[in-house]
């Protein structure tokens, strides 16, 4: 159970960076770089829960390191 509010809590911030980042979109202040940008976080980020996993990591210290990504890029586009 102590799991489950972490998870949903880096759920909701991710969802709110999901949004801000589609009314940059639809508001045409976005750039290509930045539609780049979301793929290749994605990418990475799966790739870096990967190395943690392999290296004796739980799924705790996952979600703290998408939880420090989601908050960067809260900050970089609430900017």
């Amino acid at each position: 159970m102590l799991f489950a509010y972490p998870m949903l809590s880096l759920m909701m911030d991710a969802l709110n960076v999901i949004d801000m980042r589609l009314r940059l979109i639809a508001a045409g202040k976005s750039t290509s770089e930045e539609m780049f940008l979301m793929f290749n976080e994605k990418v990475s980020a799966l790739e870096e829960a990967r190395v943690i996993l392999m290296r004796g990591g739980d799924a705790t210290r996952v979600l703290d390191h998408y939880r420090k990504m989601v908050s960067a890029n809260a900050a970089r586009l609430s900017a």
